[in-house]
C-alpha cells in the first residue's frame, strides 16, 4: 500500500499528474492525499490577519472542487481520496508530512512544457521540494501519455544505494512489469568501469528484468536524453544525493544547456545522507 501527496494549485497540469499517479499505482489499497498549501504574502502587515483567513478559505474550497472533478473519472472510483488544506510553503509542508502517522511515499507534482519543465527541475517549488522535501517525487509532464510504464531508465553514478530509497521504483517496476534500463553515467571517479558488474542495483532489483548500459561523454545530460529517445523509455529516474549527478544534470549554472523530454516523467529518488 503507498501514500501518494498530490500537490495541487488546480491547475490542467496537477489534475493530469494526479490521474496518472492513480494510473500508475491503481486506485484500489492506495491513499492519494490532495494537497493544497498557502500562506499570506511576504511583507503583509500583521493586522492584515483577515488575508490568511480568506485564502483559508479558498484553499478549502479549491481543493473540495479538484477532488470532485477528480472522482468524476471512473478509473477512481474505488480510490481512497483525501483532502488537505496547509499553511506554509509547499517544501516544508512536505518535509512536514514525514513525521505524519501515514507519511507520503511519493510526491507526484505536474509540470509544463521545455520552459516549465526547466523552471520547475531548476528553481521552483518540485526543485524545492525534491531538494528539502526528503520524500521521492515523480514530476508529470502535462503531455504524458496515460498509461502504464513499459520501460524505465535508471540512471546509475556508481555511488552506493540505500536499499529504502529504491523502495517505491521497486513498487512502480513490479506493479507495471516495465522493463529497467540501468545506465551508468560516466563521472571523474567512474569511467572506464563495467556498467552491470558492480552496480549497486544488481542486487537491489532482484527479478525485475533489467538490462545495462554505460554512457559518457561531455553532456551526460544530452546522452540520457539521446538514450531515452531511441529506447522510447515512459519514466526516467535519478538519485538525488547532495553533490549527486542529479545537482549534476540540473545545475543552474547548465540550464541554458538543458533541452529536457516534455514527454518523459522524471521520478527523483532520496538518498540518505552517509
Amino acid at each position: 500500500m503507498a501514500h501518494i501527496l498530490l500537490p495541487t494549485d488546480f491547475s490542467e497540469n496537477s489534475l493530469k499528474a494526479a490521474r496518472y499517479a492513480v494510473q500508475l499505482f491503481g486506485a484500489k489499497g492506495n491513499t492519494f492525499t490532495l494537497l493544497n498549501t498557502y500562506m499570506m504574502p511576504r511583507g503583509a502587515a500583521s493586522t492584515m490577519w483577515s488575508i490568511d483567513d480568506l485564502l483559508a478559505k479558498e484553499s478549502h474550497e479549491g481543493v473540495e472542487l479538484f477532488t470532485a472533478k477528480l472522482r468524476e473519472d471512473a478509473l477512481l472510483e474505488d480510490a481512497d481520496l483525501v483532502a488537505a488544506c496547509e499553511h506554509g510553503d509547499l517544501p516544508n509542508v512536505v518535509q512536514r508530512s514525514i513525521d505524519d502517522p501515514d507519511p507520503p511515499s511519493l510526491v507526484v507534482m505536474g509540470t509544463q512544457g521545455a520552459s516549465g519543465l526547466k523552471e520547475v527541475l531548476l528553481g521552483s517549488n518540485t526543485a524545492d521540494v525534491i531538494k528539502r522535501g526528503g520524500v521521492p517525487v515523480l514530476a508529470v509532464p502535462l503531455d504524458t501519455p496515460n498509461k502504464i510504464p513499459e520501460r524505465i531508465l535508471l540512471a546509475d553514478d556508481g555511488g552506493p544505494v540505500d536499499p529504502h530509497a529504491t523502495k517505491i521504483l521497486l513498487d512502480i517496476a513490479r506493479a507495471s512489469k516495465a522493463h529497467i534500463m540501468v545506465v551508468r553515467v560516466a563521472t571523474p571517479a567512474n569511467e572506464g568501469e563495467d556498467a552491470s558488474g558492480d552496480s549497486a542495483y544488481a542486487t537491489l532489483l532482484g527479478d525485475i528484468p533489467t538490462s545495462y548500459h554505460y554512457i559518457s561523454g561531455d553532456n551526460a545530460y544530452a546522452a540520457l536524453k539521446e538514450l531515452a529517445d531511441k529506447s522510447k523509455v515512459d519514466i526516467m529516474v535519478v538519485l538525488h544525493r547532495q553533490r549527486g549527478l542529479f545537482e549534476q544534470l540540473f545545475h543552474r549554472s547548465t540550464a541554458t544547456k538543458l533541452a529536457m523530454h516534455t514527454h518523459i516523467p522524471m521520478l527523483v529518488l532520496q538518498q540518505a545522507k552517509d
